[in-house]
């Protein structure tokens, strides 16, 4: 069942560049979103029991007996460096884009439209730009200020200079995480009783929660801010685009600060 409602604000953006007005059942959307979580931890299972066979030909091809106990401890070690973080996360993306792509269509309508991929004002680039820039120097600041505390998830990360992790930091997470919180999910409950403020409200607290065990809980409250920002910034444009470039340049200020010069 597929929902045809008027646009506001940035709906009006999408009309005016052709798209149609096909909401995805919010319902349903609430169950791919479960479905989508599913796909995620199948993505980490996937990658380990990948490596965890690779580990076990490898051992057999050099004539050695198979120690389960040992494959494990190498495993648990493997999966906190930056390449297993990597891994895990393309399994992620090859697993959860083609379904997204997927249930995004409808007839009459193409995937691209129902997840928001469409132009956008270019005067608005530099305004956001502006608020990401402020957001950053207020989260940069705020953790010399008050020394918080990285955890090990950024101190495992700071000076790795781990190419692909850069890479599916900068490029693949903004993508994937975009189409989906602020693409398909925003379409989806934007036009329910939920509005604009419900909507930005629990797409951001779903995107908090995705990066729940890799921050401490003030980190996290800047995650949450942040998913504020694209959310407005989804909301003015009428476009997944631009806070899908916001989101890659705070990735990249944070590869390139973290990864490359282990700045914490």
């Amino acid at each position: 069942m597929e929902i045809a409602t008027e646009e506001s604000t940035g709906g009006e953006v999408e009309q005016a560049t052709g798209a149609t007005n096909i909401q995805p059942n919010p319902w349903r959307a609430t169950g791919w979103l479960v479905v989508f979580a599913l796909l995620h931890m199948l993505g980490v299972f996937f990658y380990i029991a990948g490596y965890g066979g690779y580990l076990g030909a490898q051992l057999g091809a050099q004539g050695e007996v198979v120690d389960p106990a040992a494959v494990q401890m190498q495993i648990a070690e493997h999966v906190t460096q930056p390449g297993a973080m990597a891994g895990m996360y393309l399994a992620q993306f090859v697993l959860i884009l083609p379904v997204l792509l997927l249930v995004s269509r409808f007839k009459g309508q193409t995937a691209a439209q129902t997840l928001g991929i469409q132009s956008f004002s270019m005067k608005q680039v530099m305004p956001w730009l502006g608020v990401l820039a402020i957001f950053l120097a207020v989260q940069t600041a705020a953790a010399r200020l008050f020394n918080i505390e990285q955890g090990e998830f950024m101190e495992m990360l700071a000076g790795s200079k781990h190419l692909l992790l850069a890479l599916v930091l900068v490029f693949a997470a903004p993508l994937l995480e975009e189409l989906v919180f602020r693409g398909y999910l925003f379409r989806a409950w934007r036009h329910t009783r939920l509005g604009f403020s419900g909507t930005l409200l629990l797409t951001s607290v779903l995107f908090t929660l995705l990066h729940w065990g890799q921050y401490s809980l003030v980190q996290l409250s800047f995650v949450f801010t942040l998913a504020l920002i694209l959310g407005f910034a989804r909301e003015k444009s009428g476009s997944v685009l631009l806070p899908m470039l916001l989101h890659l340049g705070n990735n990249l200020a944070a590869a390139v600060l973290v990864l490359y010069l282990g700045i914490l």
